[in-house]
């Protein structure tokens, strides 16, 4: 009797609470916003529909979904490679993707903020692209998706460059989500224009979990080597609080200078370089985020007599720098996403507001310096003019010494480059480029260059030499809607090179001190892998120059570039 009684309570009782929660869910006023998404997934191409929701909305449930390499519902991508691909590659972790966002179940809900965390899911090598949208709203809560599809990571690491008429290549095994983590670990050796290294590179960032960053490099090098260790905490969001950075670097090279794109002479250069720094803000106030920091940098350079070549006629200086400085930033927050402009085929995270960034720093003899020195760098970058089919922006660097002691400038650099853009159709725009660079009173082992790699693609590399530069180009870019085995996006290039580098006075060794060319080139982009990278292979013809025995009829080069 006390069992039967005992069941008929509890039937009762889960009767009740059913009756409850069906009057609770009736409550509610749920809105499916969209689907959960699929492997077929369009990223930028997909359409979000305005909403508006309460101002005291918060988070509901996060949804993850992570998207395979290959869409196994495309029958295009639906063959036995890919899908094995599929199964081999390991994808990224949840937790990996949930420790880049800026928001949590039960937080306020902010499009804003959604907005900034999958600009930093872009940002990681690991992912080819990322989106967060709501998927359904009840009452005050707001349920979000979290989307993701997985680049393949791992993978034998082998390339060739060939540009301005001397060739290089890598080779190794590089893998930028290690076990899923989001780690990168790349082995490897390299000859480049300059030097072959072997290299050993470990990059984390998100050490144990945090938001604090580490990467470490190892390369050793036919004319020296490197050796740098750098542990960070950074201003990994508009509204982060604090910053700060430990930094180590060990370095021992030949640095190279030329006349007309060959070796003339060499000098032997160490670096010790250390900085250590803190960082404050108050963040994102009004549109603005204000940065303040304040640090020390030790930095010593120390130059012998090279192992083959003679040293340049003006030997440079040894320079010992202990500095203390201070540094203000300003980030305006306005970002859009932007199709086919200098990716083909993939969203593009692009910041139309102003960006500051100043140090002041004073590296005086009571601090060990070898001589009483002001220390000045810093850059800022704005948009001139954006619509939905023109975009003009511009960005100032500048760094440089005074010495106090000697009363004179010392390795003063100051650049100037404008971009423009205009869309003709979603498959076509005009580009142009227009960069410019001064300096005064460089160090004797530094140079101001211009060709193949630097510019004016028809000519050998750092074929004009100087103290400052000029180039201007113009291209007719295409972006085709050709997919090669649906694993490159292709597109294409006309363009236009003119400029220069002089120094007043110098006879640089060249007939027309004008570098023209024009040509047209080939831009591959891989859809599955080497997110953000573009092949260029390009066919560029001199105008100028024609008759001097160095430069060819026709130059081929090959590479591998972030933009277009």
């Amino acid at each position: 009797m006390k069992i039967t009684t005992l069941k008929t309570v509890s039937t009762l009782m889960l009767l009740l609470n059913w009756i409850i929660a069906s009057i609770a869910a009736a409550a509610e006023d749920c809105e499916l916003v969209f689907e959960p998404a699929t492997g077929s997934y369009g990223f930028l191409q997909e359409q979000m529909p305005q909403q508006t929701y309460p101002a005291d909305a918060s988070v509901g449930e996060i949804h993850f979904t992570r998207l395979p390499i290959f869409d196994e519902t495309n029958p295009a991508e639906n063959n036995l490679l890919f899908r094995l691909a599929n199964r081999i590659h390991i994808m990224t972790k949840g937790p990996t993707v949930s420790q880049q966002l800026l928001f949590d179940s039960g937080q306020a809900y902010s499009s804003s903020i959604l907005e900034e965390s999958s600009r930093l899911l872009r940002e990681q090598r690991y992912l080819y692209d990322a989106d967060i949208r709501p998927i359904r709203h009840c009452n005050e809560r707001i349920d979000v998706e979290v989307i993701t599809k997985d680049n393949w990571t791992l993978s034998p690491n082998f390339s060739f460059d060939r540009s301005g008429g001397e060739n290089a290549y890598s080779f190794g095994l590089r893998d930028s989500n290690l076990l899923g983590l989001g780690k990168l670990l790349s082995v490897g050796s390299s000859s480049d224009i300059d030097r072959r290294s072997s290299e050993l590179t470990y990059e984390d960032n998100n050490v144990l979990g945090s938001r604090v960053t580490n990467v470490t490099t190892l390369i050793d090098s036919d004319d020296g080597f490197t050796r740098s260790f750098e542990l960070a905490l950074p201003f990994f969001s508009l509204d982060s609080r604090q910053s700060w950075s430990v930094r180590i670097e060990d370095i021992e090279r030949q640095d190279e200078q030329y006349f007309r794109g060959d070796d003339v002479s060499e000098v032997e250069h160490n670096i010790e370089d250390f900085e250590l720094e803190y960082g404050f803000s108050q963040g994102l106030v009004n549109g603005t985020v204000k940065r303040w920091s304040i640090g020390y940098r030790y930095r010593n350079d120390e130059f012998g007599i090279g192992d083959e070549l003679p040293p340049p006629v003006q030997f440079p200086d040894d320079k010992e720098l202990s500095t203390v400085y201070f540094e203000y930033e300003a980030v305006q927050d306005y970002f859009d996403t932007a199709f086919n402009l200098d990716q083909i085929y993939r969203t593009e995270d692009i910041h139309l507001g102003y960006h500051l960034s100043n140090r002041f720093g004073v590296a005086a003899d009571a601090f060990g310096s070898d001589q009483d020195r002001l220390v000045l760098e810093g850059f800022f970058s704005d948009t001139l003019f954006f619509n939905d089919d023109v975009l003009w922006q511009h960005l100032l660097e500048w760094e440089g010494l005074w010495n106090l002691d000697e009363d004179v400038a010392e390795d003063v650099e100051i650049s100037y480059e404008t971009r423009y853009y205009r869309r003709q159709t979603d498959n076509r725009s005009f580009f142009a480029s227009l960069e410019a660079v001064y300096s005064k009173h460089l160090n004797g082992h530094r140079q101001i260059l211009l060709g193949g790699l630097s510019g004016a693609r028809a000519f050998d590399n750092r074929f004009q030499v100087g103290d400052r530069s000029l180039l201007l180009t113009l291209e007719e870019r295409l972006y085709t809607d050709i997919h090669l085995w649906n694993l490159v996006r292709v597109g294409g290039a006309l363009f236009i090179d003119v400029g220069r580098a002089w120094e007043p006075g110098f006879d640089n060794g060249v007939e027309d001190d004008l570098l023209a060319n024009i040509g047209v080139g080939l831009r591959l982009a891989s859809s599955k892998a080497g997110s953000g990278r573009i092949a260029h292979i390009d066919f560029s013809f001199p105008l100028t120059n024609r008759s001097d025995r160095d430069v060819r009829d026709l130059q081929v080069s090959f590479n591998v570039k972030s933009r277009f």
